[in-house]
């Protein structure tokens, strides 16, 4: 019976806007889903920092983002960018549709969170800044997956630890299944 209520409440999200020095807290249930004010409030903190323009988030994007959040429950999460729809954002970037996310988690590594996001979801981009300090995570629906690592201005497709964090375990543990991101 915790089980059915777990899944059945929002996962609280704590979090710290990297660029307006905010703190706050949001409620986002895992299939991404919000409540009006929530989205309201997900709309005005996600919003592009050069034109001030506002779109909600991704469902999918929201749901992944409330996944992390509940797999490090009680950390707070640092955001650095959502949408962006300004003149230098490229036109094929997830973050001009509203499916991107660049982040950080307070006290978990990098590499941990881009690992599990990695393992866990298809239909994904997973980017590791380790220089810039954040991740990104998009879903990129009807597109293949795609992992990169970004070092001295320049994306490095196809990164070792993508292949190595998606090599099936070698023991009888059960496997866990990987979702959809889209």
């Amino acid at each position: 019976m915790v089980l059915a209520g777990q899944t059945a409440a929002p996962v609280e999200l704590t979090f710290y806007d990297e660029n307006d020095h905010q703190a706050g807290d949001l409620a986002i249930w895992r299939d991404g889903a919000t409540d009006p004010e929530t989205a309201a409030m997900v709309k005005r903190l996600f919003r592009c920092r050069t034109t001030y323009r506002q779109k909600l988030l991704a469902q999918k994007t929201l749901a992944m983002l409330a996944d992390v959040a509940d797999h490090h429950e009680g950390r707070v999460i640092e955001y650095v960018s959502g949408y962006r729809v300004g003149s230098n954002e490229s036109a094929t970037s997830p973050h001009r549709d509203g499916r991107a996310l660049d982040f950080r988690i307070r006290g978990v590594p990098l590499r941990e969170i881009r690992d599990y996001v990695w393992k866990t979801y298809t239909d994904v981009g997973v980017g590791w800044y380790p220089s810039e300090q954040f991740v990104h995570i998009d879903t990129r629906p009807n597109l293949h997956d795609t992992s990169w690592t970004f070092l001295r201005g320049v994306n490095h497709y196809h990164p070792w630890w993508a292949e190595q964090v998606r090599q099936p375990e070698v023991a009888t543990a059960p496997v866990a299944e990987r979702r959809p991101g889209s």
